[in-house]
C-alpha cells in the first residue's frame, strides 16, 4: 500500500473499485415502495378471488362453479386468475387451506391444558367447531370438500397438520387407557369426518331448530372412542 497510485485508487474507503470501475448504487426508496405497492395489489387481488370462489363453490358447489364464473365475479380475466392459481383444483384447495389455517392457530393450543388423551381430542374437536361457527361460510364449504376428488397435488397442508394434531392425541390416549386400539391416524380421519358432519347439523351454522348440540356431538365424539368394555 505503499504505492502513490494504488492509494489514490483506494481512496478514503480504503478499498480498490472492481475492474468495470462501476459502484453498487444505493437503495432507491422510489423503487421500493413500488415493489411493496406491487406485492399489496397482488395479495388483494388473491384475496377478492378467493373470496368470490369461496361464495360461488358455496352456492354452487364444485362442480356448478367455473373459473369464467369466478373471474366474471371479482371483475378479472381468466387469465389473470391463472396467475395466482393454476387450475381450479388449486383455487378450491386454497379456499380450504385458508380456513384450515386459520384454525391451526389455536387448535393444539385448545388441547394443553387437558391431561388425558381423550380430553384433547374432544378439546380440539371443541376448538374446531366454534372456529366454524365464527366463519359458516367457510363452515359449509368444509363440510362438503369430502364430496370433492382434488388433484392429487392439491395443496392440503394445514388440513394433514389438523389430523396429525388428532392423531397425537388419540395416541396418548390409547397410552393412557381413554381411547380405544386402532389407528390412530384412520381414527383421527374418522373424528375429522365427525367434525366435518356437525357442521352440516350443528344449529348455530345451519340455523336449524332440530340440530344436534355442541355438548350432544361430544358425547359422540367420546363414545366413537371410548374402549371396548
Amino acid at each position: 500500500m505503499n504505492d502513490p497510485q494504488v492509494r489514490r485508487a483506494t481512496g478514503r474507503l480504503g478499498t480498490v473499485p472492481s475492474a468495470s470501475g462501476s459502484v453498487p448504487a444505493p437503495p432507491d426508496p422510489a423503487a421500493a415502495a413500488r415493489e411493496r405497492r406491487r406485492l399489496e395489489r397482488l395479495e388483494s387481488g388473491r384475496r377478492e378471488i378467493l373470496d368470490v370462489a369461496e361464495r360461488l363453490f358455496v352456492e354452487n358447489g364444485y362442480d356448478g362453479t367455473s373459473l369464467e364464473a369466478i373471474a366474471a365475479g371479482c371483475g378479472f380475466s381468466v387469465g389473470s386468475i391463472y396467475n395466482f392459481f393454476t387450475n381450479k383444483d388449486a383455487l378450491y384447495s386454497a379456499a380450504l387451506e385458508r380456513h384450515a389455517t386459520s384454525l391451526g392457530t389455536s387448535f393444539r393450543a385448545s388441547a394443553e391444558p387437558a391431561a388425558s388423551g381423550i380430553d384433547k381430542v374432544v378439546a380440539m374437536a371443541r376448538a374446531a367447531v366454534h372456529d366454524l361457527r365464527g366463519h359458516p361460510r367457510h363452515a359449509r364449504l368444509t363440510a362438503t370438500s369430502l364430496g370433492v376428488d382434488l388433484a392429487g397435488n392439491a395443496d392440503r397442508t394445514s388440513f394433514r397438520a389438523v389430523l396429525e394434531a388428532y392423531a397425537e392425541a388419540i395416541a396418548q390416549g390409547q397410552r393412557d387407557g381413554t381411547v380405544r386400539e386402532g389407528s390412530p391416524r384412520h381414527l383421527a380421519q374418522y373424528v375429522g369426518g365427525l367434525v366435518l358432519a356437525q357442521a352440516q347439523v350443528d344449529p348455530e351454522i345451519t340455523e336449524a331448530a332440530d340440530g344436534i348440540p355442541l355438548e350432544t356431538f361430544l358425547d359422540i365424539v367420546r363414545g366413537a372412542l371410548a374402549p371396548r368394555a
